[in-house]
């Protein structure tokens, strides 16, 4: 799991093994006795630190919430997303434990795994917003639910990793099947796209646009007085 370099308390190791147990044997699983052996300290030390189970959890969600964030900032600067992608390259083992623990979280069916989602859809808000204003990003016409699409995009290529892997014929140590020549594979051609689009006109748009249209119009007609 990566830590700034000023981030290396008892309360980021505890954090950190948090992060890498959760992400392994999933929120239920995971004990506190578990993450304290982990980190190298006393079970009292967690609680002492956190509180809780819950609010530990609570506590790997910021700071996993975090890392998506800053490396979403970073997509929307060229120079930027090169960094981030020659690091993952040269460093997959780092993000591990991040990549498992958004997996669990998002399999996870439970407030704290909806509020996790929502997190994310929220962050992608605010970068398609930023890059906007920074003319990265075109002007959208409904930001939330280009978000939400965007989001849902990207969170799949982390659930669908192992199938990813399998379909391109890519091999990688993780069990969550993203590696180093998944992201080779991966990255140009998901750029292309966004960068490019994929339809030649706006003919589908259009179609789908009508109708949609249309019945809107007819349901506010039904429900008229």
């Amino acid at each position: 799991m990566r830590s700034g370099a000023d981030d290396l308390t008892t309360r980021a190791r505890i954090r950190d093994a948090a992060i890498g147990l959760f992400g392994r044997d999933g929120f239920s699983r995971a004990t506190v006795r578990a993450v304290a052996s982990a980190a190298g300290v006393s079970p009292g030390l967690v609680i002492h630190h956190f509180g809780s189970k819950a609010a530990l959890r609570e506590a790997c969600d910021e700071h996993v919430l975090s890392q998506t964030a800053t490396q979403g900032r970073e997509k929307t600067d060229p120079g930027s997303t090169r960094e981030l992608i020659q690091d993952y390259l040269n460093h997959p083992d780092q993000y591990s434990d991040e990549i498992a623990y958004i997996r669990r979280s998002l399999g996870d069916e439970s407030q704290a795994g909806d509020a996790f989602f929502d997190a994310v859809v929220r962050q992608t808000q605010d970068i398609i917003r930023a890059g906007i204003e920074a003319g990265a990003i075109r002007e959208v016409q409904d930001l939330r639910a280009t978000a939400v699409v965007i989001a849902s995009n990207s969170l799949s290529m982390l659930m669908l990793g192992r199938h990813l892997s399998r379909a391109l014929g890519t091999e990688s140590p993780e069990p969550h099947g993203i590696g180093p020549d998944l992201l080779r594979q991966l990255t140009l051609p998901a750029l292309d796209i966004y960068t490019n689009g994929f339809y030649t006109d706006s003919r589908f748009l259009d179609a789908a646009r009508d109708v949609l249209l249309e019945t809107t119009t007819n349901a506010g007609r039904e429900h008229a007085p």
